[in-house]
Parts: C-alpha cells; sequence; structure tokens
C-alpha cells in the first residue's frame, strides 16, 4: 500500500475508468477505487488482483472493494468485493499502477531539492547533534533524528525518515525508507530502489514498486548491499539483523529478528525468514517461500522449497545437511566398490 509521504497518487479512478484498458472486461458500477494494495491489506476503496491459487486463501479473506482475476477464478471472489475479469491480471495490475503513479513507472521523483547550495531541502527535519559530511543531499520531508551521522556524498530521499543515532557511510543512498534507531548503513548501499518487477509479454511492462523499506532498530546493512522497496507492500529487515557486504535483498522480502546474512547472499522477491536465520556466504533463497526460526543455510547453498523451523539446510538444490551427507556418504561407497570391481 503506498505510503503519500513518498509517492504522489493520480487516483482516485473510477471503475469505468480503469476498466477502458485493454484487457478488462468493463464495468460501470459507480465504484471508486482510491489505491491500490495486496489482498491482505486491501480496504473497501482499494484494487487488488489474484494471479496465484496458492493465495485463494487470502482472496476469501480479502476486504478490497475489486480484485483484478481471470474469469476461471471468478467463484472465488468474496461477496462485496467486485471481479474484474482479464486474462492476466498481474499484467493488468502493472497497467493501472502507472496510471496511479505515473512517476513511480519512470523511477523518477516529484520530491526535488530546492535548497540546491546546501543541498537539503527547507523542509526537511534534522534532530540535534547531526553531523553531515560533504555534499550530503537530503530530500524534501525528510527527517533526520538525534545524534545521526551521514557521510559524504550520501543521499537521503524525500519522505525518508531515521531514527536516532543512526550512521549512514559514503555514498549510501537512502529512499522510500523507514529507519529505527542505531541502525548503520555502510559505504554504497542502496536502499529502497526499484524491485524486478515487470509483467512480462511481447513488450515487458514496468511495475511501479510502490511499497517501502522497513530496518527495524539495530539493524546493520554491509557496504554495496542492495534492498528493494516493496511492490506493494513493504520490505521489511527485523530488529537487530545484520546483513553483510554485497547482498541482495529483493521486493517484499521480510526478514526476521536478529538474522545474520553474510557476504554476496540473495533472498528473492516475497520470501520469509524468521527470527535467528543464518546465511552462509554466497546462499541464495528462492522466491515466495518460508524458512523458519533459527535455521542455518550453509554457504553457497541454493534453496528452492520451505523449511520448518530449526533445519540446517545444505547443497543445490537445498535439503536437510543430515540428508546431504548421507548422499555424500552412500555415493562414496559406490565409487569405492566400483573402483574396488575393477581392481579385482
Amino acid at each position: 500500500m503506498a505510503d503519500p509521504r513518498f509517492f504522489t497518487s493520480a487516483g482516485p479512478f473510477s471503475v469505468a475508468a480503469l476498466t477502458e484498458k485493454n484487457g478488462i472486461e468493463k464495468r460501470d458500477d459507480g465504484l471508486m477505487l482510491s489505491g491500490l494494495a495486496p489482498l491482505a491489506e486491501a480496504g473497501a476503496d482499494d484494487l487488488s488482483f489474484f494471479s496465484n491459487i496458492k493465495l485463494k486463501g487470502e482472496l476469501a479473506e480479502t476486504s478490497a472493494g475489486a480484485v483484478l482475476i481471470k474469469p476461471e477464478h471468478a467463484d472465488l471472489v468474496p461477496d462485496g468485493c467486485l471481479a474484474l475479469l482479464c486474462d492476466d491480471p498481474y499484467r493488468s495490475m502493472a497497467d493501472i499502477t502507472q496510471m496511479f503513479f505515473p512517476d513511480t513507472a519512470q523511477s523518477r521523483s516529484s520530491q526535488a531539492v530546492q535548497s540546491v547550495s546546501e543541498n537539503i531541502h527547507p523542509n526537511a527535519v534534522l534532530g540535534k547533534n547531526v553531523s553531515l559530511e560533504p555534499n550530503v543531499v537530503i530530500g524534501k520531508g525528510a527527517e533526520i533524528g538525534d545524534n545521526c551521522h551521514i557521510g559524504a556524498n550520501a543521499s537521503i530521499g524525500h519522505g525518508v525518515v531515521l531514527g536516532r543515532d543512526c550512521t549512514i557511510g559514503a555514498n549510501a543512498n537512502i529512499g522510500y525508507a523507514l529507519v529505527g534507531d542505531r541502525v548503520i548503513v555502510h559505504g554504497g548501499a542502496n536502499i529502497g530502489c526499484d524491485g524486478f518487477g515487470f509483467a512480462p509479454g511481447a513488450t515487458h511492462i514496468k511495475i511501479p514498486q510502490i511499497g517501502r523499506v522497513i530496518l527495524q532498530a539495530d539493524v546493520e546493512i554491509g557496504g554495496n548491499s542492495v534492498i528493494d522497496r516493496g511492490a506493494l507492500g513493504d520490505t521489511i529487515i527485523g530488529e537487530g539483523s545484520k546483513i553483510d557486504n554485497l547482498v541482495h535483498i529483493a521486493h517484499n522480502v521480510q526478514l526476521g529478528r536478529h538474522c545474520f546474512i553474510t557476504a554476496t547472499c540473495a533472498v528473492a522477491g516475497s520470501t520469509v525468514l524468521g527470527d535467528y536465520v543464518q546465511m552462509g556466504g554466497g546462499a541464495k533463497v528462492t522466491g515466495h517461500v518460508e524458512i523458519g526460526d533459527r535455521c542455518v543455510i550453509s554457504a553457497n547453498s541454493a534453496v528452492l522449497k520451505s523449511f520448518p523451523a530449526d533445519c540446517e539446510i545444505a547443497g543445490t538444490p537445498g535439503r536437510l545437511r543430515s540428508e546431504l551427507y548421507r548422499e555424500q556418504a552412500f555415493v562414496s561407497r559406490l565409487r569405492k566398490k566400483a573402483q574396488g570391481n575393477e581392481n579385482a
């Protein structure tokens, strides 16, 4: 759901106006829609979409005013929610999101710095004892908490909120983000950039990313790491979690509290990692899966499915470490047996 401090909506739009888009069954029942939101968060004046049958439970409970949906799934739409029928709800949602947020579709900010000589927008709010190194840029409506330090050439985008006692390294970029107390963002990190959202087709349609990044208290982000903002919801990094250098966290990921994510790891979109999860160097987790609390993922693993709490995961594709070791031992015994037969 778009935060108005970051995103300026061109809405509301009538259902009639929205269904003039190609590929959507035309409707004109007087309903006005003022926003876009995921099924689980949508309200009566929001539009959502349904394209993944695994989310039929969320569809059944949604409070959305209308939902984009394929005709074969229309019977799943609950009472009080208007079904807007289309062949490709994901692509139609991309079109409509561009209508609501045309600037975001081009990755542009409409909140340019006006005080060019100081690079600090006159509407930005700085707390006590804030220290700024040369060439820091702070956008419109940004709020910087007491005792923060911001390194040279760093950029704090419009509407961004930094809590107290934060340290932002040189050349870091923070946009579309709410940041808790005592957060450290090392040099070159990029927080809040576009998620990789496209509706594929003969021409790929860019999906405006209208969510945020939430960095809770005592989080640390390593140098040159990238955390994408959410598409509709938020990307969340839980309290006390530590992210090493060169890590990529994709849009709508939810990372629990006190996790350790080491260098060159990547977590794909909409994946949920529980509390105290650890990922060894270079490990990868695919999108739309859940990794339970206290799981440990070995270095260079590629996790392609969900795991419950307290698992030790290794290998490609990732499986329980104990299973991997048994497989390796079995293959080793076969190899030794084959060598013995050759020598007989």
